[in-house]
């Protein structure tokens, strides 16, 4: 499952509305194709403070949501991750979405008077959702290392500004300040692996722990 996929599901409450409000969505979910795109060989990053994206990969690519993303990024070669995470629409959330529908996790619902609008999606099956909340706990805790998506999601919610919200049950018994701590030092703690690890731990550091995202402003 893409990490953008999961980090949709975290931010969406069963009945389709958001966990909380947040100015900072799009950047988020945009962070999170980037670093799909990463694990999927596309992107690369430079090691700079505000890392630049570099494209690596050519070809036609399976997945519609990074195939989307990609072609975001067409002619955006060099251009740094702030910039980046800012493109409108870099991450289509209607595809995520039909991706996750066809996995039985949402459904959209009808559509408003006349056909117009967008229909409510709906959380089907939250046990796979239910499942990543214990796994990032767990780490939050200090009970075992980060997996890669882990790191990454836990980075970018913190980017967000809205980890006391979306994580609030998870980061107990840690206050606000030291599940921030906890998450700077998982952030930058995953440098080890090969490239493609160490070039989502440079985004996963850089969203954490500088003001790549609106939320960590």
């Amino acid at each position: 499952m893409l990490i953008s996929e999961k980090l949709y599901l975290l931010l969406t409450k069963d009945d389709g509305r958001p966990e909380t409000v947040m100015s900072s969505y799009g950047y988020g979910m945009n962070a999170a194709v980037i670093a799909d795109l990463i694990l999927g060989g596309r992107v690369g990053l430079t090691e700079d403070t505000n890392p630049r994206i570099t494209i690596i990969g050519a070809g036609p690519i399976g997945d519609p949501v990074l195939a989307h993303s990609l072609d975001r990024l067409e002619g955006k070669d060099g251009t740094t991750l702030d910039s980046a995470v800012a493109i409108n629409r870099l991450c289509n959330i209607r595809l995520v979405t039909d991706s996750l529908a066809k996995q039985g996790l949402v459904e959209h619902g009808e559509r408003s008077f006349f056909g117009l609008g967008k229909g409510n999606v709906k959380v089907l099956n939250g046990q796979l959702e239910r499942q990543f909340r214990f796994g990032l706990r767990s780490v939050l805790q200090g009970q075992r290392e980060a997996e890669t998506h882990e790191a990454t999601l836990l980075s970018i919610l913190q980017g967000m500004g809205v980890v006391p919200d979306v994580l609030a049950e998870e980061i107990e018994p840690l206050n606000t300040a030291e599940a921030k701590q906890r998450i700077k030092e998982v952030a930058t703690d995953s440098r080890a692996g090969d490239a493609v690890r160490k070039a989502v731990a440079t985004m996963n550091s850089a969203v954490a722990t500088t003001t790549i995202l609106p939320g960590s402003r």
